[in-house]
């Protein structure tokens, strides 16, 4: 089970690093909640956020830094690089390259994302694209 549930995660990041080209519905439950920031999402707000995300880093690539897996939970703690090439919470492309780190936790059911949790390094991303020190 728990090399089914990593290659799920495996395969969510590599349609993330293509761009999510096409729809989630391979890969996130009708019925997804996200835990991010302290807010929920749904599965509407999650396409909305992913691809606004790429809208503004469209070179945005993730590497899977280590993926630990037991039942239905799998821990990501990945790095994503990129260069913000469009506007981001407010701020205009910079054209400055981007460095941070995340960890998300996914709850797999039926062989989709029903639910995850992510913390991301959100202070040092926007540190980076206002130009101050990393």
């Amino acid at each position: 089970m728990t090399a089914d549930t990593k290659e799920i995660v495996r395969r969510w990041i590599a349609f993330a690093n293509a761009g999510f080209p096409g729809t989630l519905d391979d890969f996130i439950a009708a019925d997804y909640v996200g835990h991010l920031g302290g807010g929920t999402m749904d599965r509407a707000e999650l396409e909305r956020t992913e691809r606004a995300f790429m809208d503004a880093f469209p070179d945005a690539q993730h590497s899977i830094d280590d993926l630990v897996a037991e039942g239905d939970r799998v821990v990501l703690r990945a790095t994503t690089r990129g260069t913000h090439r469009g506007e981001f919470v407010g701020v205009a492309a910079t054209n400055r390259s981007v460095e941070f780190t995340a960890i998300v936790i996914y709850r797999i059911r039926d062989g989709k994302i029903a639910e995850s949790w992510g913390e991301l390094d959100f202070p040092r991303l926007m540190r980076q694209i206002r130009g101050a020190r990393s």
